[in-house]
């Protein structure tokens, strides 16, 4: 036999040596180091991890009528692996004929390669059940929830929409989504081989959180008081749009908001952008001669003029080296301060901002808000525009005075005479009233901005509005057994050239009820009226409606006789 040598049985005995630490040393790396990813990967082909939704949170109006809430609903899908070659064209008749919908085009989603896809979101459940009787391969459902408006389109641009993917969007429904959608919750699940859940298997769950619920200041009686009379004046008005706005004078809260073109917020689908968008907070315009107003108050405040200072009204006034007259340059002779309201005179406002001065009255539009947000909770508010008072011309001093060359939202201006209604502070707008969680009620704390007026001015101008519905241009306003404080507006529209539309306006009208001692301020702006300068009619009809039914609505006490 011949002998192994002594040198190959080293080479043997280190090969078998280096095998052997090889193999240790994969069990090491595999059983130790590795040994945590090994597991966490056995445990994902046993186990499924699901998201519980959170229920989305329902709204309210301030008596507690349901306003949104949440139902689940089933949605289709098709798993098209599992439907054979020869099943498809069924299939397809058969969903679209339950559907309504092309059989082509479903037959065209199938056979598209995608390995699993919806059919049809949130189906009715009669037709869901329809679907699940016919047992047809490779076609399941799948809970999903549904954002439910029983108000119809009733305050659509408050509440805003839900969209498919569970985001909040506008209104309210956008401004709070993180506090409505809730916290999602986890469920892990250990199943078998055939992806059944076991008995007696693992389960952790993490459960979701559901979403706060929200009752707002708005009141779904004077609500649909608002629209009506909004639908109204348009309808007689031809005009392309228009908003309402109440506000509770006493805090700022918001009883009503309405805006036109509007849409369904079941329906978002098919709306067009510009009924999306809610004109009360996210449009603004030139204010006209509501601003008169807040002219007079700020002169009076600073006790340059009193309601019964006067001038010579000659029809015009000259500024700045620029000619700005009354309306249908009509001149009045002898005028007084209140009279400049109750005939809505230009060259009185001129002749007010003039005892003022530019600075002043710089600082009284800004105090009263104008030109910067409210800061109202509800998406999509935009500022308006007051130009710096570095960039004013001598002119610009006359034309502030009465509602030109100045953009507000009726938001805002609505903030602005309800600081004359109340004594003379500027509350901020709110919408939302309380909040309800686990941890119980949350009330929201009405925030006053600053004082604007004195409780005097307040008082004067009050009176001096009432005036100028019971002895002037807005007669048409006045209200049987209550009195009624307001101000009429015109305002001409900017075109992109700089200058202004030929023949086309802004009506509008903001006042308030009962005069002295207000439950409510409303602005009303209509876009565009057809009768052209006597759009303010429509407007004080708007609010003739619309206050007699909220003071009823109130049961507040007339305060004059019929």
């Amino acid at each position: 036999m011949e002998r192994v040598s002594a040198a190959r049985l080293r080479v043997l005995f280190l090969i078998l040596a280096l095998l052997s630490t090889s193999v240790a040393g994969k069990t090491v790396y595999w059983q130790a180091l590795k040994r945590p990813e090994l597991l966490a990967q056995a445990i994902d082909q046993v186990r499924t991890d699901q998201v519980l939704a959170a229920q989305r949170g329902v709204i309210r109006d301030r008596t507690g009528a349901i306003l949104a809430t949440t139902v689940p609903l089933r949605s289709l899908y098709a798993i098209p692996a599992q439907i054979p070659e020869n099943e498809r064209a069924r299939v397809s008749v058969a969903l679209g004929t339950l559907l309504g919908r092309d059989p082509l085009a479903i037959r065209a989603r199938l056979d598209g390669g995608a390995e699993w896809l919806f059919i049809h979101r949130r189906l009715p459940e009669e037709t869901a059940r329809a679907i699940e009787d016919m047992h047809l391969p490779g076609i399941g459902f799948q809970a999903e929830p549904k954002r439910l408006y029983p108000n119809d389109t009733t305050a659509a641009h408050v509440l805003g929409f839900v969209n498919d993917d569970g985001d909040g969007q506008y209104g309210v429904e956008g401004a709070y989504d993180t506090l409505l959608r809730g916290t999602p919750g986890r469920l892990m699940v250990e199943r078998d081989p055939a992806n059944r859940a076991l008995a007696i298997g693992v389960r952790e769950a993490q459960p979701a959180i559901r979403g706060s619920d929200l009752t707002l200041t708005l009141d779904l009686g004077i609500q649909a008081a608002a629209e009506r009379e909004l639908r109204l004046a348009l309808e007689k008005e031809k005009a392309p749009g228009g908003s309402i706005v109440v506000l509770d004078p006493r805090d700022g809260a918001i009883l009503a908001m309405a805006s036109a073109p509007t849409f369904d917020p079941a329906g978002v689908g098919v709306a067009d952008l510009e009924s999306l968008r809610d004109r009360a907070v996210s449009w603004s315009y030139e204010p006209g001669s509501t601003m008169k107003a807040l002219t007079i108050a700020a002169a009076i405040d600073q006790r340059v003029v009193a309601p019964t200072t006067s001038y010579n009204d000659v029809g015009y006034a000259i500024i700045g080296g620029r000619r700005l007259n009354n309306a249908l340059g009509r001149a009045y002779g002898p005028t007084t301060v209140t009279q400049v309201l109750e005939r809505s005179l230009n060259a009185g406002a001129v002749f007010v901002a003039s005892k003022l001065g530019a600075q002043k009255l710089y600082d009284y539009i800004g105090a009263f808000g104008l030109g910067r947000p409210t800061g109202v909770d509800l998406a999509g508010e935009v500022a308006g525009q007051v130009r710096p008072l570095a960039e004013w011309y001598p002119v610009d001093v006359g034309t502030a005075a009465f509602g030109q060359g100045l953009t507000v939202t009726p938001l805002q201006l609505a903030a602005a005479y309800a600081a004359i209604a109340n004594g003379g502070t500027l509350y901020r707008p709110y919408i939302v009233a309380s909040r309800r969680d686990a941890e119980g009620e949350h009330r929201t704390a009405p925030v006053a901005v600053r004082r604007v007026i004195g409780p005097e001015t307040a008082a004067t101008l009050r009176t001096m509005l009432t005036s100028t519905i019971d002895n002037g241009i807005a007669a048409n306003a006045r209200l049987s057994s209550f009195s009624a404080a307001g101000k009429t507006g015109t305002a001409q529209i900017p075109d992109a050239a700089g200058s202004y539309e030929s023949d086309e306006y802004i009506s509008s009208f903001a006042g308030f009820a009962p005069a002295q001692d207000p439950r409510f301020v409303t602005v009303i702006v209509i876009e565009r009226p057809q009768s052209r300068l006597l759009g303010t009619l429509s407007a004080m009809a708007a609010f003739r409606g619309l206050a007699l039914d909220a003071l009823r609505y109130e049961r507040v006490q007339p305060d004059r006789r019929p």
